[in-house]
């Protein structure tokens, strides 16, 4: 089990990682939401524009930032792959709650605790966890929801890659394969109306 954990830890990191910066900067702060169009729904879950758009300028900031003068290139049909990371994120959460996988309390505390951006000289340093998270205009509890809703995330994404069993199959091509088995058995709206 530890060996299959290590070998598709890649993905995993990259999942936790897109995950964090997506959550980080659309996800949290004081949005009403009432007041948004939905992009998409999920299994009953609202994927809201405001989410969706402050999600692809990121994404978008990234590229440019990352990819340099290839990113125009990398940005083509780049509304449709945010949209389909928003919903395989909704899609993993369903999962989750379907099969009660969820933080723990000590994953959440390790995980902040662990974080080199909150430590000087190696130790965790609560006035510095403070200020970066006020600086970002973060509560504490919306900081650590969203460490919740990512470690969730993470563990189900670990679950479902410890059921692949076929070595002729690449991990993505199988993450990918299972996550359409599961969408084509749960209810998804799309409004493309808010894409425009």
């Amino acid at each position: 089990m530890i060996k299959t954990l290590r070998k598709n830890a890649k993905y995993f990191y990259f999942l936790f990682f897109l995950v964090i910066i997506t959550f980080v900067f659309w996800g949290v702060g004081t949005v009403d939401k009432q007041h948004s169009s939905v992009v998409a729904e999920v299994a009953g879950q609202k994927i809201t524009s405001e989410r969706f758009w402050r999600s692809y300028e990121e994404t978008r900031r990234l590229y440019r930032e990352v990819f340099k003068e290839k990113a125009a290139k990398m940005e083509e049909n780049l509304k449709e792959k945010v949209l389909e990371d928003l919903i395989n994120e909704e899609v993993l959460l369903y999962l989750a709650k379907k099969y009660a996988v969820e933080a723990t309390e000590r994953e959440i505390q390790d995980a902040i605790i662990n974080d080199p951006r909150f430590q000087r000289n190696g130790i965790f340093q609560k006035d510095i966890y403070f200020q970066i998270l006020r600086l970002n205009r973060i509560t504490p509890e919306q900081y650590e929801a969203s460490l919740k809703r990512d470690i969730t995330i993470g563990k189900i994404f670990q679950i479902i890659m410890l059921a692949k069993d076929r070595a002729d199959i690449s991990d993505e091509a199988f993450f990918k394969s299972f996550l359409k088995a599961v969408k084509s058995n749960i209810p998804i709206k799309i409004n493309k109306e808010a894409l425009s």
